[in-house]
């Protein structure tokens, strides 16, 4: 009986050509979509960080002048529309939006400063930190826990986090974290474990038809529990009855746990090229 997957070994040059000529030219520089999936996981990160981080910087606003009353006075201090910032997750610089905060009497010093702008900005480490509660809240799918431990980590009390912040946060990661994928035209599907700021994380990238990158799903473990992965992606809506090209890590005994969950799915014909480790 024909399996429903066939392992294209390095060496077999012949055959991965074959099937990449068949499948588009956008799929020819494998090369590239191996250093564009770290790309890729960036970005996704950066909207993750950015949105995050932006609601805890408003919190830190309203530590110092309360919830903003449009028309309505206030106390001494009062919110003086939004300007750009830029912090630190771990080595990568993040562009943010801040509120900025003035003196009502416009007086000397009438600026404010933001105490959890300023606390990122002296110290490089809660950047770090920030990053680490991210990914482990994303690929655990622990949302409601990023924001109010992000706050925390800049001096922002866990008590000020509103429900509706929270609920909202929780939602915009969410819808980020677990979109649906059925209107994805995926060719291949590249799955390895990365490390970012010391965490570990099983990364699905996947490239549609145009040679877009879109990242499919983060998740906590090591690249032998890629089996997770797959599961996830078939459940919210990957296709199992088109022709996939996998990437995946080249130890053989991993190969082999992903190749049967291929298997087990019975897509159409799916490709598994297992990659060099570094």
């Amino acid at each position: 009986m024909e399996r429903p997957y066939h392992i294209v070994e390095k060496k077999d040059r012949q055959g991965l050509s074959e099937f990449l000529a068949k499948n588009g030219q956008a799929l020819l520089p494998m090369v590239e979509l191996i250093e564009q999936s770290r790309v890729a996981v960036d970005e996704l990160i950066d909207v993750m960080g950015r949105a995050t981080i932006e609601a805890v910087l408003k919190l830190s606003a309203q530590g110092v002048a309360g919830p903003p009353h449009p028309g309505k006075k206030g106390g001494a201090v009062g919110w003086h529309g939004r300007e750009e910032g830029t912090v630190c997750l771990r080595e990568r610089k993040l562009r943010v939006e801040r509120p900025r905060l003035r003196k009502k009497d416009h007086g000397e010093g009438g600026e404010v400063p933001l105490p959890a702008y300023e606390a990122l900005r002296a110290d490089g480490k809660l950047g770090s930190r920030m990053l680490e509660i991210l990914l482990r809240g994303v690929s655990t799918r622990q949302y409601a826990k990023v924001l109010p431990e992000m706050a925390e980590t800049v001096g922002v009390s866990r008590s000020s986090v509103s429900r509706e912040a929270l609920e909202a946060s929780e939602e915009r990661l969410r819808q980020l974290g677990e979109r649906r994928l059925e209107d994805l035209k995926l060719l291949v599907l590249y799955v390895d474990g990365v490390r970012f700021a010391g965490h570990q994380v099983l990364v699905a990238v996947g490239v549609d038809e145009e040679g877009n990158n879109h990242v499919l799903g983060l998740a906590a473990g090591a690249s032998e529990h890629q089996e997770v992965v797959l599961t996830d992606l078939v459940g919210r809506g990957l296709k199992t009855d088109r022709k996939y090209l996998f990437v995946i890590d080249g130890s053989k005994s991993r190969r082999n746990g992903w190749s049967a969950s291929i298997r087990a799915r019975r897509p159409a014909c799916a490709r598994a090229w297992p990659r060099c480790s570094r």
